[in-house]
């Protein structure tokens, strides 16, 4: 992220500018010669850096007999266990799915996505008519140095249009809910119920209101002997 943000652009722009004639010159020539010659380049620089080291030393009559590039001959470059076990888990992780993906496209295991596939892989030879893999590496080359500092330059605008799409999408998806879940509803005019009359069958009924006082008896109305209780239980039945 320091490399692509152009947080120290003068390493940034040494690294893009290599890269892309390398790119550049992978789109015009063959691979294999392409790798020769920047192989061919890297080991003559070494070769003149190493060789001005040694002829300043031995003008200035120096004692330093350490090698120009021993600080880099002692950086550890081996690719650890744990970092070899790492890498595999975050390759499986990657793979596994667009194999399960991949095996559902191809044998059909829903019709719908298959043919989506279908068309994406026409579009796919249609737009390969006009433009090759090289083109679209360097152009998705290019978009990874340029969009993350154009982002991070108009963050606030950017975050703003993001968020309009998203509520955006979010009340299309709401309308889309309604319209396929609604249903018919009832509706009553309280005026139709009367609060001392009810229709029952399509016959007219008068209800009087319960009188719940016939229902209370007192506890005068249950008067047991008190000789089958005994004390405690009596006592006990007694209090609420």
């Amino acid at each position: 992220m320091q490399l692509l943000l152009w947080r120290n652009w003068r390493k940034t722009a040494l690294i893009f500018f290599l890269t892309l004639m390398i790119i550049l010159d992978i789109a015009s020539n063959s691979i294999i010669s392409v790798v020769s010659v920047v192989g061919v380049l890297i080991v003559l620089i070494s070769i003149s850096y190493c060789c001005y080291i040694w002829g300043m030393r031995k003008l200035r009559k120096s004692s330093i007999m350490d090698h120009p590039y021993q600080r880099y001959l002692e950086t550890d470059v081996s690719i650890s266990e744990e970092a070899a076990a790492r890498l595999a888990r975050l390759v499986v992780i990657k793979v596994n799915p667009m194999l399960g993906h991949l095996r559902a496209f191809f044998l059909i295991e829903d019709l719908v996505d298959s043919l989506k596939f279908l068309v994406v892989l026409c579009g796919l030879n249609v737009l390969g008519d006009y433009v090759n893999g090289m083109t679209l590496l360097l152009i998705g080359f290019v978009l990874l140095f340029t969009l993350p500092k154009v982002y991070e330059w108009k963050k606030p605008m950017i975050n703003n249009q993001l968020k309009h799409l998203q509520g955006f999408k979010t009340r299309l998806l709401s309308t889309k809910k309604k319209t396929h879940s609604s249903a018919p509803t009832v509706t009553v005019d309280p005026q139709v119920i009367s609060s001392n009359r009810q229709k029952t069958n399509g016959i007219e009924c008068d209800t009087e209101p319960l009188n719940l006082a016939q229902f209370i008896s007192s506890e005068s109305d249950y008067a047991w002997p008190p000789q089958e209780l005994a004390g405690e239980d009596y006592q006990h039945y007694k209090e609420p």
